[in-house]
């Protein structure tokens, strides 16, 4: 099932989901109709299956570490999203493009603020932060770069300009501790 998942996603992305039919889908499987259907109802159903992406973070690493791990996967995401994926689902299934920016941005705000407790707790990060404060304004800031108008549509998906935001962040919560840390690894993040 994962993996038709995967095939659809895939297939959204690159050509939007008002254009991509159940025939499609069947065909780039290799599968039958009646096969595809036995999984999904329609193609609303593709949109209510969750991928969880945070199995990829271990925690065994520290706070430093894990946002860098969740850079690499924003830097994919990134490279991979396709505008008319985002513009065929919130024009054609707006209750389901809904729901989704709702669970995409409950999940942003917690990683983000479970992130920045740990970060507390390993000294990484400065002790005096509001991590309640510093949670929304790092989602405000994300949201606020794609709608703004202000950058480009190419700026906003740049890797070059996601490394400044990126270390702009960082930057404003590390801890002497974990500036060293930070600054020690920071070509890691260059090199994605």
């Amino acid at each position: 099932m994962l993996v038709i998942v995967k095939k659809v996603k895939a297939l959204y992305t690159e050509y939007g989901i008002k254009s991509v039919t159940m025939d499609d889908v069947a065909h780039e499987l290799s599968i039958s109709k009646k096969t595809l259907y036995q999984h999904f109802a329609d193609k609303k159903d593709y949109r209510k299956r969750q991928i969880d992406f945070s199995s990829i973070l271990n925690n065994k690493v520290n706070a430093i570490e894990e946002l860098f791990l969740y850079y690499k996967l924003q830097i994919r995401i990134i490279r991979d999203h396709k505008s008319s994926f985002d513009y065929d689902l919130k024009k054609y299934y707006p209750d389901i493009f809904n729901h989704f920016h709702v669970i995409k941005r409950e999940r942003i705000l917690d990683s983000i603020r479970k992130n920045l407790i740990k970060g507390k707790k390993e000294g990484l990060f400065r002790p005096d932060l509001n991590e309640d404060v510093i949670t929304r304004l790092n989602l405000m800031r994300i949201e606020g770069i794609i709608h703004s108008g202000i950058f480009t549509t190419e700026e906003t998906v740049s890797p070059d300009m996601f490394l400044e935001v990126y270390k702009y962040h960082m930057y404003g919560i590390v801890s002497e501790k974990g500036r060293k840390i930070l600054e020690n690894n920071l070509n890691k993040l260059n090199r994605v």
